[in-house]
C-alpha cells in the first residue's frame, strides 16, 4: 500500500481563507448594486452591510452580505450577489429587513454569563464538541433586541442545542434543537426528551497543527442497501433481525461489496477511518469507540457495529471526492479543518440522524434498521451539509428545501449505482429503500405527484418531494454529472429563506453561467415548468470560446472555417441565428485576429474572442495536414483523402455558419454523401488538425 503525507492546519480561520476567500475585489461593485437595488434597506454607509462570505466557483463568483447595527450583527440576513465568469451580476437573492430598529447595542452581560445561563438551561454535562456565543441584533421575536445566541453539542444530550438569552437582562427567551434530523417523526426543531447524566462539563480534545500518513485499504460495505442490489422486498431473511438487533443473515452478507478506500489514517501501526475528507468521531452516546484496528481493511460482517462506521465513511468519503474532484465543485465544511466529523453511533441509539451547522458534523441512529446501514440516509444527511457549506450557513428549509436537497442527492448517487432496481420497479423511485418503506416507517419518493405550489402541505419532509422529483426529471435528460454540477452551483446562490421556486431560477442560472448548451438550458425550464414553477424569459446571451490557437499554412494563410459550434447562443427558444465576423471563408495572415460572434434572435448581441495564427508547421506535421478534397466542384459526393486521418473528424458548415454533415474519418480516403445539400460553397473543418478546406457543390 502507498503511504502518503498530508499537512493540515487545524484552525477554522485557516481552513476558511483555503476554502472561501472571504476578501473579493467585487466588493464595492457588489456594494454599489446594493445600493441602487436595495434601497428598502436604507444603506446609508458601508458599515450597514458586512460582507460575511466569499466562495469562488466554476460558476462565477457569489459574495454573501450580512446587515449590520453598530458593528453588531443582525441575526439571520442576507443580501446575496452573484457575479458569473464573465464579471457581470447574474443573480441575486436577499434576507433582509427593512425596517430595522437602531437599539442599543451595549450588552448588560457577559459573554461568559450567557454561557452559564445556557448551560443551566440545556442541562450541558460531559463531552462538549461544540459551543459558541454570538453577540446579535434579534427580531425573530416580538420586538428588535439585542441577544447572545448560544449553540451547543453535547454528548449527553443529542443536537444542537440553540438558546436566545437577553443581552440586557439575562432572560431566557428560546430554547429548540436546530439540528436537521430524519426519522420517522423529525423536524428541523426535533425535541428529544433526554435526560443528562450531570457529569462535569469538558470539551472535546482540539488537534494541532499535525502531518497525517494515509494508506488506500478497503471495506465490506452495502451499495447502496441491501435490498436495492439484491432487487428484493424488506421481509424474510431481508429484515433488519426481527427484534434482534443487527442479525447477520446469509443473505444480508452476501450484499456486502468490497470497496477500495483511497484513505485511511496510519498513526503507528493502528489505522483509523479517518480521510483527508472524513473522520469518524464520538460525537453523542452511545459510545462505541473509533474501531481502530492494526489492519487498513475493514472487513466486518453486517452484526459488528464497526459495519456501520466503514459503511459510512465509504459512503461520505467517496461522495465528497466526487463533488471536489470529478465535478471540480468546492464544497467541504467550514469547520474542522475542512474535514466531515461523523458518529455512526449518535442519537442515543434513536431511530433517528441529524446534520448540525454548528459542529459542520452528521450523526446516524440505531432504532429499528440502523441508519448508518442505508446509503439514502448517509447521502441525504450529507446533502444537508452541502447546502449549508455551500452557502455558508444559508441552509434554507422554506418548502422543505434543503429535505428535497437531501432526497435528490441520495437519489442521484442511488441511481448511478450498477445492478440496482429497474426503472419499472416501483422501488426505483423509493428513498430509503432498507431504512423505510417497511414497519420502520413510511419512506419517501422521488416520483412524487404533487404540483408546486398547490401541492404544498406546509410539511418540510413531504413538501421536499416536489424539489427532489423535479430535479431527478432533469437528472434523466441531462444526466448525473451535468445536473449534479447544476444543482450544487445553483444552491451556492440561494439564502436561509430560498424557497423552491427560487432555487429553480438559481439552478438553471448557474447552468447558464456555466455555458451549458441551450437545449440544456430548455430542458431544465421545461421540466421546472411542468412541475409548476415559473421560470422567467432567458435574455439573449452568447458566450464565446477562449483563446483558439491554430496553424497557418505553408504559406503562411488560414482560412477561416465556421466557429459557430464553439459558441453557445441561449435564449428562451433556443432559435438564436450565429454568425461571425471576419466571416467563413476569410483568409487571415500569422498573428491575433479578434472573431466577434453574433447571435440574432429580434435583437443580436456579440461576444469577441482571440484567434492566434501560428507559422507554418513542421514538416512531419505537413504532410499530416497534407489532404485533398475532390471532385470540386462536386454534386453528389466528395472524397476526402490525407495522410494519417485516423481519429480525425470533419464538420461541414454552410456559408450561414450551420452545421450541415458531421463525421468521424476512420481510414485515410473517405468518401462523403452531398447529395442532399443545397447548391453553394461549403467549407470542411478537421477539428483535430486545425485546418480547412473550400468545396462547390453544384
Amino acid at each position: 500500500m502507498k503511504k502518503k503525507l498530508l499537512t493540515l492546519v487545524f484552525s477554522f480561520i485557516g481552513v476558511s481563507q483555503l476554502l472561501v476567500a472571504q476578501v473579493s475585489d467585487k466588493e464595492n461593485v457588489a456594494k454599489q448594486w446594493i445600493k441602487s437595488n436595495f434601497k428598502e434597506i436604507k444603506v446609508n454607509s458601508d458599515s450597514d452591510i458586512n460582507l460575511r462570505f466569499v466562495r469562488k466557483s466554476i460558476s462565477g463568483e457569489t459574495l454573501r452580505f450580512q446587515q449590520m447595527v453598530n458593528n453588531v450583527p443582525v441575526f439571520d440576513t442576507e443580501i446575496v450577489v452573484h457575479f458569473n465568469p464573465s464579471g457581470e451580476i447574474s443573480f441575486s437573492d436577499h434576507n433582509i429587513t427593512k425596517e430595522i430598529v437602531r437599539i442599543n447595542t451595549t450588552p448588560q452581560i457577559s459573554n461568559e454569563r450567557a454561557i452559564e445561563i445556557a448551560d443551566k438551561e440545556i442541562g450541558v454535562s460531559g463531552m462538549v464538541s461544540v459551543q459558541e456565543s454570538n453577540l446579535v441584533v434579534y427580531n425573530k421575536l416580538e420586538s428588535t433586541i439585542l441577544v447572545y445566541r448560544t449553540v451547543t453539542n453535547f454528548e449527553e444530550k443529542p443536537g444542537s442545542w440553540e438558546v436566545i438569552i437577553d443581552a440586557m437582562n439575562g432572560s431566557v427567551l428560546s430554547v429548540k434543537d436546530i439540528s436537521i434530523n430524519c426519522g420517522t417523526e423529525c423536524t428541523s426543531s426535533h425535541q428529544h426528551a433526554t435526560k443528562t447524566s450531570g457529569k462535569s462539563k469538558f470539551f472535546m480534545p482540539k488537534e494541532t497543527n499535525s502531518t497525517l500518513a494515509f494508506e488506500s485499504g478497503t471495506a465490506m460495505v452495502f451499495l447502496s442497501d441491501p435490498l436495492s442490489s439484491a432487487r428484493v422486498a424488506y421481509g424474510g431473511n431481508y429484515t433488519d433481525g426481527n427484534g434482534q438487533g443487527d442479525t447477520d443473515t446469509a443473505e444480508l452478507n452476501a450484499q456486502r461489496v468490497l470497496v477500495n478506500l483511497p484513505e485511511v489514517e496510519n498513526t503507528a501501526g493502528t489505522y483509523l477511518l479517518k480521510s483527508s475528507y472524513v473522520e469518524i468521531k464520538n460525537i453523542e452516546n452511545p459510545n462505541k469507540g473509533l474501531f481502530t484496528q492494526a489492519t487498513p481493511n475493514f472487513l466486518f460482517t453486517r452484526n459488528a457495529d464497526g459495519f456501520e462506521a466503514a459503511n459510512v465513511f465509504y459512503s461520505l468519503d467517496n461522495s465528497l471526492r466526487y463533488i471536489n474532484e470529478t465535478l471540480g465543485v468546492n464544497c467541504r465544511p467550514f469547520r474542522n479543518a475542512g474535514i466531515l466529523w461523523f458518529d455512526p453511533s449518535g442519537q442515543n441509539g434513536a431511530d433517528n440522524s441529524r446534520y448540525s451547522s454548528a459542529g459542520n458534523d452528521l450523526a446516524f441512529g440505531e432504532g429499528c434498521v440502523d441508519d448508518g446501514e442505508d446509503g439514502d440516509v448517509i447521502w441525504h444527511e450529507l446533502g444537508h451539509g452541502l447546502h449549508d457549506w455551500l452557502t455558508g450557513g444559508s441552509l434554507s428549509q422554506v418548502n422543505g428545501l434543503s429535505e428535497g436537497t437531501g432526497d435528490y442527492w441520495a437519489q442521484s448517487h442511488s441511481r448511478a449505482l450498477p445492478n440496482q432496481w429497474n426503472s419499472s420497479d416501483a422501488a426505483y423511485h423509493w428513498m430509503f429503500n432498507w431504512d423505510g418503506h417497511n414497519a420502520c416507517w413510511g419512506g419517501r419518493t422521488t416520483n412524487y405527484a404533487a404540483l408546486y405550489p398547490g401541492g404544498l402541505v406546509n410539511q418540510v419532509h413531504t413538501d421536499g418531494q416536489i424539489w427532489a422529483t423535479v430535479n431527478m426529471k432533469i437528472w434523466d435528460r441531462l444526466g448525473r454529472e451535468k445536473t449534479d454540477t447544476a444543482f450544487l452551483e445553483g444552491l451556492a446562490l440561494t439564502n436561509s429563506t430560498t424557497n423552491q421556486q427560487n432555487a429553480a431560477i438559481a439552478v438553471r442560472q448557474a447552468a447558464i453561467d456555466m455555458n451549458y448548451s441551450c437545449a440544456d438550458i430548455k430542458v431544465m425550464t421545461e421540466e421546472y415548468t411542468a412541475k409548476g414553477y415559473v421560470m422567467p424569459a432567458i435574455a439573449l446571451r452568447i458566450n464565446c470560446p477562449g483563446t483558439q490557437t491554430v496553424n497557418a499554412d505553408v504559406s503562411g494563410n488560414y482560412t477561416l472555417p465556421s466557429f459557430a459550434s464553439l459558441a453557445n447562443a441561449i435564449n428562451s427558444n433556443c432559435d438564436a441565428v450565429v454568425t461571425q465576423n471576419p466571416p467563413i471563408g476569410s483568409v487571415v495572415g500569422v498573428g491575433t485576429h479578434v472573431i466577434t460572434m453574433t447571435a440574432t434572435s429580434g435583437a443580436s448581441v456579440n461576444c469577441n474572442f482571440n484567434l492566434v495564427v501560428e507559422s507554418s508547421l513542421g514538416v512531419d506535421d505537413v504532410i499530416k495536414n497534407n489532404f485533398s478534397i475532390y471532385p470540386n466542384p462536386a454534386s453528389t459526393s466528395i472524397t476526402i483523402k490525407g495522410e494519417n486521418f485516423e481519429n480525425e473528424e470533419i464538420e461541414i458548415y454552410n456559408m450561414l455558419g450551420q452545421r450541415v454533415i458531421g463525421k468521424n474519418l476512420i481510414t485515410n480516403e473517405s468518401t462523403i454523401d452531398i447529395s442532399n445539400l443545397a447548391n453553394g460553397v461549403y467549407m470542411v473543418y478537421f477539428l483535430n488538425s486545425k485546418a480547412s478546406h473550400k468545396f462547390v457543390k453544384q
